[in-house]
């Protein structure tokens, strides 16, 4: 599903299956849906007071199991997390391509200036990620941020006007914003 396609409010994610994977800090979620991901929380981990205990006891973050007939997650020494907040997580760090950037200002009605602006880039580097198929993470986090919330993007937008072409003169009088 891509970031633009909006969840139904009374379809609340559920969780079928979870186990820890390899990798530290990250567990392998089976959602009720069908659809699986991989969830690292090492920034969870590391920034919560209540899941710091996993670095004293890095074996207790594998004992984790379903909870709330899939509405969360718990581990055996009774910390939770629930679904909504999980899958929020998994959805943070799905990668970004060059077609969700291609959706994004499709959706949000950008021009290439406009969504350059956003972005703090320039209007080549918007061109080229176009074409990439992975983003900058620092660019997805803003993408997400922007199409999630009407007032961020709102506070943001500069409308692309007329611009002349070409190098500024030190003569030519200042354009408005």
């Amino acid at each position: 599903m891509s970031f633009v396609e909006e969840q139904a409010a009374d379809s609340l994610p559920r969780v079928r299956s979870v186990s820890a994977a390899r990798a530290p800090w990250t567990l392998k979620v089976a959602w009720a849906d069908g659809s699986q991901d991989r969830v690292d929380l090492t920034g969870l981990i590391h920034r919560s007071p209540r899941f710091r205990v996993f670095l004293e006891t890095p074996p207790a973050f594998r004992q984790v199991c379903v909870a709330d007939f899939g509405g969360g997650i718990e581990w055996e020494n009774g910390l939770d997390y629930g679904a909504d907040t999980l899958k929020m997580m998994a959805d943070e760090q799905r990668p970004m391509s060059g077609a969700d950037l291609i959706a994004f200002e499709s959706d949000l009605g950008l021009a290439t200036a406009e969504t350059a602006t956003l972005l703090g880039l320039a209007e080549r580097t918007v061109r080229a990620y176009r074409k990439a198929t992975r983003l900058p993470p620092s660019v997805a986090i803003a993408m997400r941020s922007i199409h999630a919330s009407s007032t961020v993007l709102a506070a943001h937008y500069r409308p692309a006007g007329h611009r002349r072409r070409g190098r500024p003169r030190k003569d030519a009088p200042a354009t408005a914003p």
